[in-house]
């Protein structure tokens, strides 16, 4: 089979490799669409450790091309979407139905191979912990290769806490922060203000379901949150663009006891300039989220199928698996939003 194998940053392969054999509790996957995340740029450029020898690539879907003889639940030919964090299941975070934060954890497409080849093996200890899930009939085969960034978009809003009505702020609106207004907005935000330096992306950001669209580069940000806010600020604040000077700016719009959530990762050295009274006297919460839960996984395939949340619009490029590199390069250029990756399609196809 083809597969693209990472070496180190900047040494993205397309190798041939043999198909996976399957065990008797496993299966065997051909992938059929696999998204390109800012966290495999992230481990391209560097930035981000992941395993030499791995086939890259965790958001994706395929079909069941072969299950092992144990294997009750999936047979050939069925659909099927794969949650990434292979957890242990028996540390104190997987106890408390945190998987995300497992410590022993291992992740598709980091250390366990993953998507951007023409087949993913799925061994049968994974398949026993329910990462393996059908993808309902009717949903693009585009759309369920984004359940895992809805998944943690879902995430991001559940440790906000964001309630019914509240208003927020996204700065950012890029894919995660236009998935993360779309969420909100089924999740009962009130008003949603996005701030953005691309008049595209924050064009995206009001077809999404923002209200309030905010060039900072035209406009000061937090003078803007306090005229939509009759001078209070937002309820709550997420962070998508991992540069810390807009954590800062996140910081200055929230009201008092408002809260602010770490979304984006951030490059290794990122350091935050915070006045702790700031923090202190207005009571505001610093949090973060990372990946997302199965349940919450299980939640989003939930929510596109019903037709709650449509993330078609943003698939804005698709290539074969010998172009995994020019994918990475469109979304190291912010060229259109989630490039996606079709093994059965062919170069000019």
């Amino acid at each position: 089979m083809l597969a693209n194998v990472f070496h180190g940053p900047g040494d993205l392969r397309l190798e041939r490799l043999p198909i996976p054999e399957v065990g008797p509790g496993g299966l065997l996957i051909r992938v059929r669409a696999a998204s390109v995340c800012a966290s495999d740029v992230r481990v391209f450029k560097g930035e981000k450790g992941a395993k030499p020898g791995t086939i890259l690539g965790h958001e994706m879907v395929g079909e069941v091309a072969e299950a092992g003889a144990e294997v009750s639940e999936f047979r050939q030919g069925d659909r099927v979407t794969v949650y990434p964090v292979i957890a242990c299941g028996a540390c104190f975070y997987c106890q408390r139905g945190h998987r995300n934060m497992c410590l022993n954890r291992r992740t598709i497409g980091y250390n366990f191979n993953g998507a951007f080849a023409e087949y993913m093996h799925i061994p049968g200890d994974v398949v026993n912990l329910g990462n393996v899930v059908g993808v309902p009939g009717g949903l693009s085969d585009e759309e369920a290769a984004l359940t895992e960034p809805l998944a943690c978009s879902i995430n991001g809003v559940e440790v906000l806490g964001l309630e019914t009505g509240e208003t927020l702020l996204v700065l950012g609106s890029g894919p995660m922060g236009l998935i993360l207004t779309a969420v909100a907005r089924v999740s009962g935000a009130g008003r949603i203000i996005v701030s953005e330096v691309s008049e595209e992306r924050l064009r995206f950001a009001g077809e999404m379901g923002a209200d309030v669209l905010v060039n900072p580069t035209r406009e000061d940000l937090a003078s803007r949150v306090m005229d939509e806010t009759g001078g209070l600020g937002v309820d709550a604040a997420i962070v998508t663009v991992g540069a810390a000077g807009v954590v800062e700016e996140a910081l200055k719009t929230v009201r008092k006891e408002g809260r602010v959530c770490l979304f984006a990762g951030f490059p290794p050295g990122s350091e935050l300039r915070i006045d702790p009274n700031a923090i202190h006297y207005r009571m505001i919460r610093l949090t973060a989220s990372q990946s997302a839960t199965l349940t919450q996984f299980r939640r989003g395939l939930t929510l596109m199928s019903t037709g709650r949340v449509d993330l078609k619009p943003l698939v804005t490029h698709r290539f074969p698996l010998d172009e995994v590199n020019r994918a990475i390069e469109k979304r190291i250029a912010l060229e259109g939003l989630k490039p996606e990756i079709f093994p059965g399609l062919k170069r000019g196809g």
